[in-house]
């Protein structure tokens, strides 16, 4: 999945007012789309360059290459456009991360590079809605939970990730992380030289080494973390996990998968 209404290389450096205008429709080559996809694909640009209070359906009109009336004419009102456009988002959102578990063979470096910068709309969007709140936003997460649910479930099946002994609280906390880290975006240029929804994918070196290292090398002693785990299953519903039931799920050398 290609994000492309505006894919265009971002400045480095933080978010400001003075922040270029998106391309329109026609000028990024996408005026042939249809005119609803047009539309959602500039909402969402707008909306995550300059936030929902700022940007106007007549604004979001012109860069799609349509009318106002138009606009209205297929979502009502405003609110309405903002509810296809968290839809849209969380779609394009899946789409994204099912494409990377499908992936054929080695993920290349620029393969990740060009994905973030051309989706980096989209992610602006989201942090954007995440920021705002509100029971729509609620709904928005849950929906991309489950999604989660559904494409890492198929990246257990190639062996590219361990399974998890709940695997609903791990695609929460997953997504927490993943979103409360882009919130930060300025404390992680502060302290990681990268801000990921301004920089270039390229200057994402100590981010990307960071994460990786926490993702596929233990942080915690092993034994220490079972024995944990135990006490808190045995806690939260009764159950008791024996040490090998702990080791099984969380230990990667006992984990059988799938090689790809």
């Amino acid at each position: 999945m290609v994000y492309t209404y505006g894919a265009t290389r971002s400045r480095r450096g933080h978010e400001s007012q003075e922040t270029p205008a998106p391309r329109t429709a026609a000028e990024s080559g996408n005026s042939s789309a249809p005119a609803p996809e047009r539309i959602l694909q500039a909402a969402i640009h707008l909306y995550g360059e300059h936030g929902f209070d700022r940007v106007t359906i007549k604004e979001i009109a012109r860069h799609a290459g349509v009318s106002a009336p138009l606009v209205i004419h297929h979502f009502g009102s405003k609110a309405g456009l903002r509810k296809a456009c968290d839809e849209h988002a969380a779609e394009q959102f899946r789409e994204a991360k099912t494409e990377g578990v499908h992936h054929q063979g080695p993920m290349p470096r620029n393969y990740v590079y060009e994905a973030l910068r051309t989706n980096r709309p989209l992610i602006k969007y989201l942090v954007r809605a995440f920021a705002v709140g509100g029971p729509e936003m609620d709904q928005l997460f849950d929906r991309l939970i489950e999604d989660s649910l559904e494409y890492t479930a198929e990246a257990e099946e190639l062996g590219l990730v361990y399974p998890s002994a709940n695997p609903r609280n791990r695609a929460a906390v997953l997504l927490l992380q993943q979103f409360g880290s882009l919130m930060l975006h300025r404390q992680m240029k502060r302290q990681l030289d990268f801000d990921p929804l301004e920089d270039e994918p390229e200057a994402a070196g100590p981010y990307w080494e960071t994460v990786i290292e926490l993702y596929t090398r233990p942080v915690i002693n092993p034994d220490i973390f079972g024995e944990l785990l135990q006490a808190q299953q045995e806690t939260t519903d009764g159950s008791t996990a024996t040490p090998t039931d702990v080791d099984s799920v969380h230990n990667p050398d006992t984990t059988k998968g799938t090689e790809r």
